[in-house]
């Protein structure tokens, strides 16, 4: 039997659909018939040419880009009749449609939006062709909350802004916030001691972000925001509904109109930057400040020799101090969850351990913890902390042989290609060992931290304090749940959160 292949490629304007008849491919040939069709007629749009090569007969069809392929998906009115749907259950209704209409699956609403699921094509987004791919329409609902900053500047002022912060978490940096890391996990381990003597079952998520919010004070701006842990929190909340009603909204009522949403999102953060600017403030009376993040911010200058305006460090601040803690927050929450469910891995995890002998970890100690590292990667394929990843395409393109136009906005689901089973073993299922060898992976089916130019700078960071928390905790632990995992629900708001939160008890070994 003939068997046929099939390859998109990009090419001066146009999609060019190549079809042969050999599993082999024809490269070497293939260029020859472009140039054939290029000089013998460029603008042609249904341009046909076969031609016998060594490997076999070979087509190549020249289509004009403007013409090519359109993804398929729900037309316009089925999509608007479903938005319903898609704000109760987004996770459910965007994997449903992966499922019907395949890797790229196109809604027509007032914009165009195209869904992307295949790992390959996240990559070409993501890292291959990112050039061409901005901050979507949601990262613009974050600037009203956190202004200019890493998250969610782009161009010239990213490439600066990344290139000041980029020393502050690499390897060495890291390893000298493991004391501050600690500390902070054996004042929080005290507390839960106090609620295992008295049996008493909490919610563990504001204890844990009170947590990582001390040490992203700590250790980033040398700050004590311990009691400034509630209002941030507040903060958060209102920014979170407010973020999620914006993004579903299909009229965006300006930000400056005296809505009681919008009020009440402003006065949040106000409170805000009364927080950031105190912390700026102290900085500026201190001597001898700490060479610290926000001693870089304040003391970098551009080519021109300027200082770093005040808004400008003031949204730096703010975006690090929230990102910063967030997607800690709940790989912690989530990796406690599963592992009281899973008696035997967290056997495991406190059997790799037990060498510690209940002394405080340190950075050399980190390389032993295979497995407990394992245990977080899967922990994040199954709940990562950002679920979502939104570009907007600055000129037009194509993907998996589908035309997207440029303007379109392009939606990244990592909890969908993290729990598809073509690219994932029983993806619903809790299994660290999977993460034990990377060859075993697809490239882009695993992306908690995101991929490619704008891959999280704060990983190496992140990944640190989570292995040095869940250790400390474990060391001195077992955890209970407290209600039914069924309860447990999931909320894609900015993060994947879980909601009404995790109570367990904390069993003392």
């Amino acid at each position: 039997m003939i068997k046929t292949a099939r390859r998109i490629n990009i090419l001066d304007g146009y999609v060019i659909t190549q079809i042969w008849t050999s599993p082999r491919e024809l490269a070497d040939d293939s260029v020859g018939l472009i140039e054939e069709n290029r000089s013998g007629q460029a603008s042609g749009y249904s341009n046909r040419r076969s031609r016998n090569g060594p490997h076999g007969s070979t087509k190549i069809r020249l289509v004009n880009r403007s013409k090519s392929s359109q993804a398929p998906g729900p037309g316009t009115a089925s999509f608007f009749s479903d938005l319903g749907k898609f704000r109760r259950d987004p996770l459910g209704k965007f994997f449903e449609y992966t499922l019907k209409f395949g890797d790229v699956v196109r809604y027509r609403g007032l914009w165009i939006t195209h869904q992307i699921t295949n790992p390959e094509h996240i990559l070409h987004i993501l890292q291959t062709n990112a050039a061409n791919y901005r901050k979507g329409r949601d990262y613009k609902i974050l600037r009203l909350s956190l202004g200019q900053g890493l998250l969610t500047s782009e161009g010239r002022l990213w490439q600066r802004q990344r290139r000041m912060t980029q020393p502050m978490f690499q390897s060495q940096q890291v390893a000298s916030s493991i004391g501050i890391m600690t500390e902070a996990a054996r004042v929080m381990s005290e507390r839960w001691r106090h609620y295992s003597c008295e049996d008493t079952a909490f919610d563990i998520v504001p204890e844990l972000m009170r947590l990582t919010l001390t040490i992203a004070g700590q250790a980033m701006f040398s700050t004590d925001l311990e009691a400034d842990t509630e209002a941030i929190q507040e903060v958060l909340q209102v920014g979170r509904e407010f973020s999620v009603d914006r993004a579903w909204s299909v009229i965006r009522v300006p930000h400056w109109m005296p809505t009681s949403r919008n009020r009440r999102h402003q006065a949040s953060l106000e409170k805000f930057r009364i927080i950031v600017n105190r912390i700026l403030e102290q900085r500026r009376g201190t001597p001898a400040p700490p060479h610290d993040l926000l001693w870089q911010l304040m003391a970098a200058r551009d080519e021109n020799g300027a200082a770093m305006p005040e808004h400008q460090v003031r949204d730096e601040v703010a975006t690090l101090l929230t990102a910063g803690h967030e997607t800690t927050t709940l790989a912690l929450a989530w990796a406690l969850f599963l592992l009281a469910q899973h008696p035997r891995i967290l056997g495991v995890v406190q059997q790799e351990i037990a060498f510690l002998n209940g002394r405080t970890p340190v950075y050399e100690d980190l390389s032993r913890l295979k497995y407990t590292r394992n245990v977080v990667d899967e922990t994040m394929r199954l709940y990562p902390p950002v679920w979502v990843i939104s570009r907007t395409a600055a000129g037009d393109d194509a993907v998996g042989g589908f035309h997207i136009p440029a303007g379109s906005e392009v939606l990244i689901f990592p909890y969908i290609t993290h729990r598809h089973p073509r690219w994932w073993t029983e993806p619903e299922r809790f299994i660290p060992e999977r993460f034990a060898s990377e060859s075993s992976r697809i490239r882009g089916a695993y992306l908690p931290f995101g991929a490619g130019p704008r891959t999280c700078v704060g990983l190496n960071f992140a990944m640190t304090e989570v292995l040095i928390v869940l250790t400390m905790l474990l060391q001195r632990f077992r955890p209970e749940l407290a209600m039914s995992p069924e309860d447990v629900k999931l909320d894609p708001s900015v993060t994947l959160r879980p909601t009404p939160g995790i109570r367990m008890k904390m069993l003392r070994r």
